[in-house]
């Protein structure tokens, strides 16, 4: 295995999904072919004794761990905010894992939001006794294209825009790593970050950063 060629295949994707909104095309094949080669330096024994072979060895295995592990994370982040919005991702350019998350997020949002429109719209009328079912909602196909957030924004009366806008809340955040932009909950975009950065983000989009190490909460007095 050449250990060069297969780092800078690796970087060469991780750098396309950090610089890009979007998300990349990564099919389970891609990353099967990813997982191998992480797995293959892991249990990899170097029988050299030449002190300069191993640095290069342990230096090369750390930056494939370390670039395998943030891409897939970046990628994560894109998905889940991507759910929140309700905006739609091709999902035969995602690996089974992330078509899970997307569509299981998707349900429980939509799921979520019915309920709560049932209790505030409809108070004199009893509850369902049948759960209400939640379908997700396929990926758009070629002769479908999806709507851009600008386009289903243009499409909405400003005072529903605004009145939705008010009702959320912010949190400060300071970020502790560079971060790929994203589009909060309130279709505003926010981002690219740099390591320090500090911004009042949607409370939703905040917490997420939070919990995968993106960032930190800053208190307010």
């Amino acid at each position: 295995m050449e250990l060069q060629k297969e780092y800078e295949k690796l970087y060469q994707h991780w750098l396309r999904e950090f610089q890009n909104t979007a998300l990349t095309e990564f099919r389970q094949e891609i990353f099967t072919e990813y997982k191998k080669i992480v797995d293959y330096i892991n249990d990899y024994q170097e029988m050299d004794k030449d002190e300069l072979k191993q640095r290069v060895f342990e230096s090369y295995k750390e930056n494939l761990n370390y670039l395998f592990n943030d891409f897939l994370k970046i990628r994560e982040l894109k998905i889940i905010n991507s759910a929140l919005i309700l905006n739609e991702i091709n999902l035969d350019n995602v690996i089974e894992a992330e078509k899970l998350l997307y569509e299981n997020l998707v349900s429980s949002i939509k799921g979520y939001k019915k309920v709560k429109a049932f209790s505030l719209y409809e108070k004199d009328q009893a509850l369902p006794d049948k759960p209400i079912e939640i379908k997700t909602e396929k990926s758009s196909s070629v002769n479908e294209p999806s709507l851009t957030i600008e386009e289903k924004t243009s499409k909405l009366p400003d005072s529903t825009i605004k009145a939705d806008q008010e009702k959320i809340i912010y949190t400060l955040v300071r970020f502790l790593r560079n971060t790929p932009p994203l589009v909060g909950v309130d279709l505003i975009n926010y981002g690219p970050f740099e390591k320090e950065d500090i911004v009042n983000l949607p409370q939703k989009n905040a917490k997420i950063l939070i919990v995968e190490k993106f960032a930190e909460k800053i208190e307010v007095p």
